[in-house]
């Protein structure tokens, strides 16, 4: 049962970022799945969190289609780095909640754009770029910071809903 909400949760998420792409704050567009990752990260297990990601990156890279594995394996390490560092903070205080999601949201951006170079990418390292990963990483943590206390408690019902599903048979 849990699983499958949160496979709902990515597909929704998935549907919001690609759906909705006039959804623009200060000309940065939020990445759904990426903020996901890292809000699950902060409450999650490592285990739980590695595959949250995983999974989310890999739909995400089959819908792009452009380098299957990328967003996998970048929301992958993301997702064990934001669990390393919230495990040794109180993830409670707003202010440590949306800078661990904007330091996040850009550090997954840059390694993105490092993996797809890699590739062949030839993309421009010029302000543009870096304002639309600094935008991004500023609307993730604003928005993570007020959807946090909401999938947590999703998080906590499905988790409930898990067991009594395991208990009951």
């Amino acid at each position: 049962m849990k699983y499958a909400g949160y496979g709902l949760i990515i597909i929704l998420a998935l549907a919001l970022q690609t759906t909705l792409p006039k959804l623009a704050f200060v000309g940065a567009q939020p990445e759904f799945v990426l903020l996901l990752t890292l809000i699950f990260a902060m409450f999650e297990e490592l285990r739980g969190a590695k595959g949250f990601a995983f999974a989310g990156g890999l739909l995400q890279d089959l819908l792009v289609g452009r380098f299957i594995g990328l967003y996998a394996g970048t929301y992958l390490l993301m997702a064990v780095l934001m669990s390393f560092v919230t495990q040794r903070l109180y993830k409670e205080n707003f202010l440590v909640r949306f800078f661990a999601i904007f330091l996040g949201t850009v550090l997954g951006q840059v390694l993105y754009l490092f993996g797809a170079a890699s590739f062949g990418f030839s993309g421009a390292w010029s302000w543009p770029t870096w304002s639309a990963v600094l935008g991004t990483g500023l609307v993730n943590g604003l928005v993570g910071m007020f959807l946090y206390r909401p999938l947590a408690a999703v998080n906590r019902r499905l988790i409930y809903l898990h067991e009594l599903l395991k208990r009951t048979g």
